[in-house]
């Protein structure tokens, strides 16, 4: 019943895209024919002697073609580059180097040209004149196209922002919604440890159970947490599942000291060692290798063999974008995805904060 809706929404979609891709084609060469044939005009006197016209509007539109559309392509690359709220100097920096040479390398071509396959001399005078008008141009079409990607990027994080408002604020429902009376859940806990006293498995099977809990309704509000505290909830987490799988389930964690002053999004680690032993067969015949380690540049790694379950559990799959939207939103930072030689890798950057 609903197909039809929706497929008329996608053509819709499509049909949009299309009208505004063809309409900057439009507006792009309409404003290069009329810059081309401006400053060919007022140009010709000087540039060419008393060569014709057409000449001198066609290298004037190769010239300017050549300027916007490369021009463009630079912006877009620096922007997606560098941050334009967080690396505005770098970004400033690259497109005043990049964009300056670009023009350079586009002068010298059209000098070149002009005297070599038309014959006709430029003097110095009109060389500087040529490589001002085009960095004049270079430098207007980079303000539009500067003033757009920031309204663009502005309007995405003001969207993202709004998005993971209300994910918070689900989050937070969700958790006061399940949340059994705490007290009562920790009580019943400690009279389990006391129930099971003589047995020492069990009793630190409890705590661990207790301290995870704990641990969840602490850093709730918390938007990172020390990786020395989600180690510490990452081991006890581990406890619970090797005791479910036995030798089974190998995991080597290996996080020197000297980074547990780094910060990450609470229950992170946890979240993907659920994630490795949810989604892939732990057996005798396949045991379920796990490996925490720090890499070089300092993102914590975990790391585990890749052997997919046959009949696989239900899955939300919003794991990694729950992860993925925080780090964003905390460091306008990327997290690593691997899935390769029959390793799966996600890589979370170790970052510093006021905790």
């Amino acid at each position: 019943m609903n197909t039809k809706p929706q497929d008329n929404s996608n053509l819709d979609n499509i049909f949009i895209h299309e009208r505004n891709y063809w309409r900057e084609y439009l507006i792009r060469y309409s404003s290069i024919l009329l810059v081309a044939f401006v400053t060919s005009w007022f140009q010709l006197d000087y540039q060419y002697g008393q060569g014709d016209f057409l000449s001198a509007f066609l290298i004037s539109f190769i010239r300017t073609a050549l300027i916007w559309n490369g021009s463009m392509l630079i912006i877009q690359y620096s922007v997606n580059r560098y941050s334009m709220f967080r690396e505005t100097a770098k970004l400033i920096v690259f497109q005043v180097v990049t964009l300056t040479l670009f023009v350079l390398l586009v002068e010298v071509g059209e000098i070149l040209s002009v005297e070599y396959l038309l014959k006709i001399t430029i003097s110095n005078s009109t060389k500087v004149g040529l490589v001002g008008v085009s960095l004049l141009i270079t430098f207007m079409i980079s303000a539009i196209y500067a003033a757009v990607s920031f309204f663009i990027q502005w309007k995405e994080n003001l969207l993202r922002a709004k998005a993971l408002e209300k994910a918070n604020l689900e989050a937070r429902y969700d958790t006061l919604r399940n949340q059994v009376n705490p007290h009562f859940l920790f009580n019943s806990l400690n009279t389990l440890v006391m129930l099971v006293n003589d047995n020492p498995v069990a009793t630190k099977y409890v705590e661990s159970i207790s301290e995870i809990m704990r641990y969840m309704l602490q850093s709730r509000d918390k938007e990172a947490v020390l990786l020395r505290e989600e180690l510490t909830i990452a081991r006890e987490y581990l406890f619970i599942q090797q005791n479910r799988f036995g030798d089974k389930l190998q995991v080597e964690i290996e996080v020197p000291e000297k980074y547990f002053h780094f910060a990450i999004p609470p229950l992170s680690l946890q979240m993907l060692l659920e994630n490795a032993i949810k989604h892939n067969e732990v057996s005798r015949e396949n045991p379920l290798q796990v490996r925490v380690f720090v890499s070089a540049n300092k993102f914590i790694a975990i790391e585990n063999s890749v052997k997919p379950k046959i009949e696989k559990e239900a899955s939300t799959g919003i794991g990694l974008d729950n992860i993925r939207n925080r780090y964003l939103y905390l460091t306008g930072k990327e997290i690593v995805v691997k899935n390769e030689h029959g390793k799966f890798t996600v890589m979370l950057p170790l970052f510093e904060k006021a905790l």
